[in-house]
């Protein structure tokens, strides 16, 4: 069946249809230093020569028709300038004509202008990826209060984006740093609305590029991960139900965990994000070096000059995924779950998989207790959420 395209929140990342994904690594290098971004900062640039060849490559993976959803990536893509990207989209829809190409875009928000704006209006569906971490986002590595210079310009650049007629669609790293500096998740979710902010993503950290050197700073174990999100999912799951109930606040996953269990008894369950495992068939990165199999955060140390690690898992994702569900058969999740990315180890000694099954568990209470909370849960009504606490770090193996 012919989906139709997906219009307003529909063309956000995290749910635009699409048949296929490319991470289009236009740019490697960076404006920023963050602690825990998976792509070290290096000088591969993708020619508009190069952009030209992305329908020949992917003619091989895809049919005539198909919704190519491309992620304009880096890097920071803004670097390489609006009229690149403006004149990188011209030639995919001249030279691959029989595909429905759609376009979307993460970028720090470092850069914005007119020109910005009118090509995200045109070619993006006035809607932009945007990159925000408290702490970790450096403009200058050597300098930890840089941070507040970084802040200041993404508040600014937000507004402006905002005034003009575009959605921003904010990403933010599920790190160790996250859970330290909003012990209250009320007081991140109201920060956000409070900004015109109304679609949000938490991406879990993964131990690649910088990420690796500070995991101990910025990385999370299984177990943490789940023990943590699953406090803000009920935080969260506690403010939509609150005095704040009328905000029209989206958080994934948890929104899209929520399909998922619900989906369980269907003759179908739906699967989402990293959890899907689309990306082992159906993510592609593309860099100036050409075609890499699967999404950025797995290919994000091949070909790197600057990176410690090489993280090259092959090209035969579907067999590396299977072999790795070997333990999983009995596991209630399995249809909506397929171990989560496979940048992460699924057994890092936490006690926890890397696919979260305890995080499944939450979602599954939460999704079936919603007009009966328990009064742990009512509490946080009021606004008064609990400090989360966040254990001593235990060295990852």
């Amino acid at each position: 069946m012919t989906m139709p395209k997906p219009q307003q929140a529909g063309r956000l990342p995290s749910s635009q249809a699409f048949d296929h994904l490319i991470y289009l690594r236009i740019f490697e290098g960076c404006n920023l230093h963050c602690q825990h971004c998976f792509i070290p900062s290096n000088p591969k640039k993708m020619s508009l020569d190069d952009i030209a060849k992305v329908p020949d490559l992917m003619r091989s993976k895809a049919k005539t028709g198909d919704k190519i959803l491309v992620q304009w990536h880096g890097g920071e893509p803004t670097l390489m300038g609006s009229a690149f990207i403006r004149s990188g989209i011209q030639i995919l829809e001249r030279e691959g004509p029989e595909f429905d190409w759609r376009h979307g875009i993460q970028t720090n928000l470092m850069s914005i202008d007119d020109a910005w704006c009118d090509l995200y209006h045109e070619h993006f569906g006035g809607e932009v990826g945007v990159s925000w971490d408290p702490k970790i986002r450096l403009m200058n590595k050597h300098a930890i209060d840089s941070n507040d210079a970084f802040n200041k310009r993404f508040e600014e650049n937000l507004k402006f984006m905002t005034s003009k007629g575009l959605t921003p669609y904010l990403v933010v790293t599920a790190a160790r740093t996250l859970f330290k500096n909003f012990p209250n998740p009320f007081d991140f979710f109201q920060h956000w609305l409070d900004r015109g902010v109304e679609h949000v993503h938490l991406e879990r950290i993964t131990e690649t590029g910088y990420a690796r050197v500070n995991w101990k700073d910025v990385g999370l174990t299984n177990a943490e991960y789940s023990r943590l999100m699953s406090k803000w999912y009920r935080a969260y799951t506690s403010f939509r139900k609150s005095q704040y109930g009328n905000a029209k606040l989206f958080l994934s996953p948890f929104e899209n965990m929520a399909d998922s269990v619900a989906s369980l008894s269907d003759a179908s369950p739906r699967s989402h994000g990293c959890w899907s495992g689309m990306c082992d068939t159906r993510f592609h990165t593309i860099d100036a070096d050409g075609y890499k199999f699967g999404c950025t955060a797995i290919t994000s140390e091949q070909g790197n000059k600057r990176s410690n690690h090489n993280l090259d898992l092959g090209s035969d994702l579907v067999k590396i995924r299977e072999l790795r569900q070997f333990d999983c058969f009995k596991c209630k999740f399995r249809k909506i779950c397929s171990s989560g990315c496979l940048a992460i180890s699924f057994d890092d000694g936490s006690g926890e998989c890397s696919g979260g099954y305890d995080l499944f568990e939450t979602a599954t209470i939460l999704n079936g207790l919603q007009s009966d909370l328990s009064e742990k849960d009512s509490a946080t009504l009021s606004g008064n959420f609990p400090t989360l606490k966040i254990e001593a770090h235990h060295e990852h193996k």
